[in-house]
Formats: structure tokens, C-alpha cells, sequence
């Protein structure tokens, strides 16, 4: 521009006078700027002093942001408001003064500033290089600027760069701080909340404290935990949102916080309003899931709040499994405590000790497996030379396997001294079972009738392993005869045989857990191991074959655990009286 390449025509005294006067203005300028450290107030007065000076109708001022090339609009006069904040990409910004006008090239930046009408753009260049850029506008009247007070804009410019460094150090470091102050206060959140989730080990306190806890924090309106159970996912705890939400298996993949908005994965969640996904993990695994709202403000969520997210996620995950493990020890101690008392219910049916009999031996034992089953025997008194001898095995474990053998043992004993044929009094046996139990319970029952007397021995096998009778010469017959498993049908019929006991045979009644004991390569014991160990002991006690019959199944199992009980009776003949 011509006119402006020409000095004003003015007296040399004048002259000096308007230099002075533009030096010291140029003093207070720099000393106003480096007397602040707010960078609003800095660029504020970048643009006021030259704007009041020359008489300047607008102007604005870019500052460049990350990424490089990315100037961003902080400050403005003449302009609507509404321009803060507009974002620029001028990769390579001027490093001197221009005239827009000058500049024949188009591009998006410079139709900008042509839209509203700027003439001048002035770099703001630090040791950091370009920081800034300041648009001047015209100057009221149209007058054109002058060598003066280009070169007056030029001296601005780099005091004002000084300044506008200096301001963005302050606020770099002012942010640094908050950020500090942010992480300080989310550790002590983190703290207070860890504190207090070790207050209790109920599972679902622990999620609801952790849910408010975000809530209150982040400012967000929905919030829903979930965790792990099996390889499926449980909402614990759901606020803000329908607690009957559904989770997905997936979820479990997550290893790092996860954002919802325009995300492929999980759309389920986003149209349930969360936000964020937060994986809680423990031991390298995820044991749980945050699922987050989103913010009131309609701010996002930053890299400190996904940090803090993430760490206030593992520490509730260690109260959680840490209340789950106690959830499980207290529940193995009540199993522990049912079983003992199954335990001690089952062996508080079984005689305390056995009849003395004419002309015949008898022995029983029970040892029951670490779970409390089912195994039942007996032998009842009838009459002087009578005696009623049973065996039973109730399916089931625990309890209600034991409750069921006392009421087997409650019918037997009221039924077996009365005036009843044996094949009624198991029918009987069979309704009650049947009547008061679920379809999934029965009983295995033997029962026989020992009469010292005649030397007989009356039976009805309903379902038992067969018992055996064996001679003294090794001959073995099984003890058949009878009718179906108690508790099965209702009103079944039953069938008794009844043979004679020569001196020296032997009655060998028992439960599975004899047979079925299993050794390390799950061989079982057999039936056949039973019979060879009796037919080899013709002349000792029912107690001695008992004894070995035991040993035996234990070296057998070679230390492995033993998974039923073991029950037998031995009723051996005599060949005389004791």
C-alpha cells in the first residue's frame, strides 16, 4: 500500500516528540504486561492498547495448540463472542507482519480472516517460536496505517509475545497443579472409599458404596456393577437404570476402561445411557464390570477420570472377592456343622451294641466316608429267641439322607414287634417311605428273621446287594428273594424266603461302599474279594472276618479317599451253644 510506505510530513521537533511519546507508551505497555501473569488479562490488553491507540474498529488474537498447526481463537474485540473458541489449521503460519490484502493465494485461514474484514495479521514469536497470531482490523475513518505504526505494532508484538509466553507458562503450570490437585483428591477419595469398603463384607454394601461413591465423584447419573459368578455376569448393584438389566458373558473380555459413544462393542449398554465400561480386575482377570452414566455437565470423561475409575474398580473387585471368600467359608462352615450333625444324627440310630445269641455270632460295623450318606443296620429284639436284623442304604447324602434313615428306623422298630407277616410290615415300610419323600428318594432294604431256636433265618431283600450265605465248606447263595426298592411305588407287594443256618454258615450283609471301593486306577473292589476272604476263614468270629474285610478294601484303596460308607453284619452258626 503506497501511502503507507510514505513517513508523515511533520516538523523534526514534532517528530521526536510523537517517537518519544511512543516509546514511552511502548514502556507502560511492557510494564502492564509483565505485570500480570493471567493470560486472559494479557491478551486482553494485546488487543486494547493498539486498538484504543489507532483507533481500531475489531481485532482478534489466535493462540496455537496441539496438535501443531491448530491456532484456536482466545480473544477478540469488535467480533461476536460466539467466534471464541474456533479452531484454525494454518500450518505454516506468517513470521512477519502482512497485509491481507497483499495476498493473492486462497485458503480457508485467510478467507477468514477476509470474512470479517481484518487488513493486518501480526505474528506473536517466542523463543518457542510462533505462539500466536493478532488480526487487526481497519482503522475508523479508513485511514491507512502508517511506517509508525507498523514499526509501533512490530515493538507490540514482541513485548507481547513475551508476555503471552509467560502466560501460557502460568497457565500450563496452573493446570499441572489442578491436575495434581485432582489426582490428590481422587487418591484421598480412593482412600476414604477403600476404608470404608473394609468395613463390611456384605457384597452388595461394598457395590453400593463403590456406586455412590462414583456417583458423587464424576457428577454421573447412572452407575451398575457387575461381577463375576461362574463364567456369566450378575448386576449387583444397579442405580439410575432398571436393576433387572441384562450382562453379557463379553463383558469379561474388557481389560482396560472402555468408552460407549460410537462404539461397535456393546451397543446395549449405550442405549441404556451409560457411557464408560470399567473392567474390575484382580490377579490379571476380570472379576467385574462398572458400567458407567454419563457425566451431568455433559463433560466426557478424560484420561484421569478412566484412571481413577480403573483403580477405584480393582480395589472394591479385592473387597468383593475378599467378602466372597468369607460369603464361602461361612457357608463351608455351615455344611461343616450339617454334616456333623448328620453325622452324629446317623450314628445315633444305629445300635450301641449288639445281642448275645444262643448257638450264633454276631457283628455290625459303620464307618462313615467324609460325606454323611445313608447306610443304616439294626437288630431288633422280637421276642426271647427272635431277633429282627436289618440293612439299608438311603440314596442321598447329608441331612435329609439321615432324616430319612430315622424315619426308617421310627417304622422299623414300630413294626417289626408287632403281629405282622414280614412281607406287611415292608409294605408298610415301602407307603411310608413312598408318602413322604420326593420321587428322587428311596431306600435299598434288607430285613431277615433270625430265630435261634429253629435255627432259621426268614428274609425279604427289597433292592439290597444281595447278601450272602456261605458255608463252611465255601458254598455261597445269594439272598434274592423279596420285591423293588422302598419308596419307589406305592403298595407293592413283598416275598420272604426263609433257610436253615447249618453250624459254621455264615450271613454276610452289606452296603455298596464295601463293593464299590474303588483303588488309585478306579478298579473297584467286586463282590468276589468279598466272598474269597469269608470262604477262607471258616473258623474265626464274625468280628475277626469283619475286621479283615475291612483291611483288606483299605490296602485295596491304596489312600484313596473313601466315597461311601461301609456298613456289614455277620451273623455266623455256631456248631455249639457260645
Amino acid at each position: 500500500m503506497s501511502d503507507i510506505n510514505q513517513a508523515d510530513q511533520m516538523p523534526s521537533g514534532q517528530a521526536l516528540d510523537q517517537r518519544l511519546l511512543e516509546l514511552t507508551a511502548l514502556f507502560e505497555i511492557s510494564r502492564s504486561l509483565s505485570s500480570s501473569i493471567s493470560l486472559r488479562s494479557i491478551l486482553e490488553n494485546v488487543l486494547r492498547i493498539p486498538m484504543g491507540h489507532m483507533l481500531i474498529n475489531r481485532g482478534l488474537i489466535l493462540l496455537q495448540k496441539e496438535p501443531e498447526g491448530e491456532f484456536v481463537l482466545e480473544e477478540l474485540k469488535g467480533l461476536s463472542r460466539n467466534l471464541l473458541g474456533k479452531s484454525l489449521k494454518i500450518v505454516s503460519p506468517p513470521d512477519r507482519t502482512i497485509f491481507i490484502g497483499d495476498i493473492t493465494k486462497e485458503s480457508e485461514w485467510l478467507d477468514f480472516f477476509r470474512q470479517f474484514e481484518l487488513e493486518i495479521l501480526q505474528p506473536l514469536v517466542s523463543s518457542r517460536g510462533t505462539i500466536g497470531l493478532v488480526g487487526l482490523g481497519q482503522k475508523i475513518g479508513g485511514a491507512a496505517y502508517t511506517e509508525r505504526e507498523l514499526e509501533f505494532l512490530d515493538s507490540l508484538s514482541n513485548i507481547a509475545a513475551s508476555a503471552v509466553s509467560n502466560g501460557l507458562m502460568v497457565e500450563e503450570i496452573q493446570r499441572v497443579n489442578l491436575n495434581l490437585d485432582r489426582k490428590v483428591q481422587q487418591l484421598n477419595t480412593i482412600f476414604d472409599i477403600s476404608r470404608e469398603l473394609n468395613t463390611t463384607l456384605d457384597r452388595k454394601k461394598i457395590a453400593s458404596l463403590m456406586g455412590f461413591a462414583v456417583m458423587g465423584e464424576l457428577l454421573v447419573n447412572k452407575c451398575a456393577v457387575f461381577t463375576r459368578d461362574g463364567s456369566e455376569l450378575t448386576a449387583l448393584v444397579a442405580k439410575g437404570v432398571n436393576p433387572l438389566l441384562e450382562s453379557q458373558p463379553e463383558l469379561l473380555e474388557l481389560s482396560e476402561p472402555y468408552l460407549l459413544k460410537d462404539a461397535k462393542r456393546f451397543s446395549y449398554y449405550q442405549t441404556l445411557g451409560f457411557s464408560v465400561l470399567v473392567p474390575m480386575r484382580m490377579q490379571d482377570q476380570t472379576k467385574g464390570v462398572l458400567a458407567i452414566g454419563p457425566k451431568i455437565s455433559g463433560a466426557a470423561f478424560d484420561q484421569s477420570d478412566l484412571e481413577f475409575l480403573k483403580t477405584l474398580g480393582n480395589q472394591a473387585m479385592t473387597s468383593l472377592e475378599n467378602a466372597r471368600l468369607f460369603e464361602e467359608t461361612l457357608e463351608k462352615q455351615r455344611m461343616e456343622e450339617e454334616l456333623n450333625l448328620a453325622r452324629n444324627m446317623q450314628q445315633a440310630l444305629l445300635p450301641s451294641e449288639l445281642p448275645q445269641m444262643e448257638a450264633f455270632d454276631i457283628a455290625a460295623l459303620n464307618i462313615p466316608s467324609r460325606q454323611v450318606g445313608g447306610d443304616y443296620f439294626d437288630v431288633v429284639s422280637i421276642s426271647e429267641n427272635r431277633y429282627g436284623i436289618a440293612i439299608a442304604d438311603v440314596s442321598g447324602k447329608g441331612a435329609g439322607a439321615a432324616l430319612l434313615m430315622a424315619n426308617l428306623q421310627a417304622s422299623l422298630h414300630a413294626l417289626a414287634t408287632v403281629d405282622v407277616t414280614i412281607p406287611d410290615m415292608v409294605a408298610r415300610i415301602n407307603n411310608l417311605i413312598h408318602q413322604n419323600t420326593a420321587l428322587d428318594k428311596f431306600i435299598t432294604f434288607f430285613y431277615g428273621e433270625l430265630n435261634t431256636r429253629d435255627k432259621t433265618f426268614t428274609f425279604c431283600n427289597a433292592g439290597h446287594n444281595p447278601p450272602y450265605r456261605i458255608s463252611e465248606s465255601g458254598k455261597v447263595d445269594e439272598l434274592m428273594t423279596g420285591g423293588i426298592i422302598l419308596g419307589m411305588m406305592p403298595n407293592m407287594s413283598f416275598e420272604t424266603e426263609t433257610i436253615i443256618l447249618e453250624p459254621g454258615d455264615r450271613v454276610v450283609m452289606f452296603t455298596d461302599g464295601i463293593t464299590e471301593a474303588m483303588d488309585p486306577a478306579e478298579e473297584e473292589f467286586g463282590e468276589e474279594r468279598v466272598q474269597e476272604l469269608v470262604s477262607s476263614q471258616p473258623d474265626v468270629s464274625a468280628q475277626s472276618i469283619l475286621e479283615s474285610i475291612v483291611a483288606e478294601v483299605e490296602t485295596f484303596s491304596s489312600g484313596a479317599p473313601q466315597a461311601d460308607d461301609i456298613t456289614m453284619v455277620i451273623v455266623k452258626a455256631l456248631s455249639c451253644q457260645g
